[in-house]
Parts: structure tokens; sequence; C-alpha cells
């Protein structure tokens, strides 16, 4: 029943996009937490989908949905039993808007740890060829100064 308030906004998406919010709307509807506030959850969901980012996994952006909803609980109740919500539903937008830039955030650092990991992986594949032992009496052997050349250069 309460899948009807994301329903349109999940009708306005195509592609990647759509089969992942499809797949994170399902798991919601499957989840026990949804039970008890799941107004509010389909509520934040129908406002914040235009907005919100498809780069982290399904279960951290449901798990993230369900944070929020629990911290937020008395303020959406608040805002829902108001009566200037009828006149001005946009009241509610206020509040997602918070989700929204929380969950950027953890893309954007889900994004950097990604890229440290690939960097990472780039640096254990990569190989460095050096000579360590400048000092000693075999030097590099590719060196200009003080190699087999430079004696002759005296002569």
């Amino acid at each position: 029943m309460h899948r009807r308030l994301v329903n349109p906004a999940l009708a306005s998406l195509s592609g990647d996009r759509a089969q992942y919010f499809n797949t994170l709307v399902d798991r919601i509807e499957r989840d026990p937490r949804t039970e008890g506030m799941a107004n509010l959850v389909y509520l934040v969901l129908k406002e914040s989908i235009p907005y919100l980012s498809t780069d982290l996994p399904e279960s951290d952006l449901m798990e993230q949905l369900f944070v929020f909803v629990g911290t937020n609980r008395a303020c959406f109740n608040k805002i829902l039993f108001d009566p200037r919500y009828l006149e001005n539903p946009g009241l509610f937008s206020k509040v997602t808007k918070e989700f929204v830039l929380q969950v950027l955030s953890s893309a954007l650092e889900h994004h950097k740890i990604m890229e440290a990991e690939t960097q990472k992986q780039r640096a254990a594949n990569t190989y460095k060829f050096s000579w360590p032992n400048y000092d000693s009496e075999n030097p590099f052997p590719y060196e200009e100064d003080g190699g087999e050349d430079a004696g002759d250069d005296e002569t």
C-alpha cells in the first residue's frame, strides 16, 4: 500500500537508475523495520529519489534511510500534522534535503575510498628499478661520472 507513494518517482526513472531504486524499494518492502514507520520511509523516498546517487550499495542507502527516518521521526510527524502541510507539501522536502546531502556525502566518501583502493592496487603492480649503493665500488652501470667511460676523457 505504501509503495504507491513512490511509484510515480520510480516511473519517471529509466535504465540503471530505475533498476537500482526498484531493487531498493523491494528490499525496503521486505525489511521488518519498515512496519513501524512505513509512511515516513516512503515519503522520504518519494521526495528524495530524484536527487539521490546510485553509487552506494542498496544496503548502505537503505540503512542510512532507516537511521535518518528514526532520528527525524518527531520532526516528520510535526510537519505531517501541521495544517500548513496540506497547503504546502514542500515543507516535508526541507527535511529530506538533509537526507539527500547525507547520502551524497557518503557517496563522495565511497568514491574516495574506492579511488584510494585503486591507487593502492596500481602501486602494488608498479615496479621500480634503482641502484641502492651509489657509494659502493660498483657504480650504476649507466652513470656518466666515474664509470669506464670517465677514464677515456683523460687521454
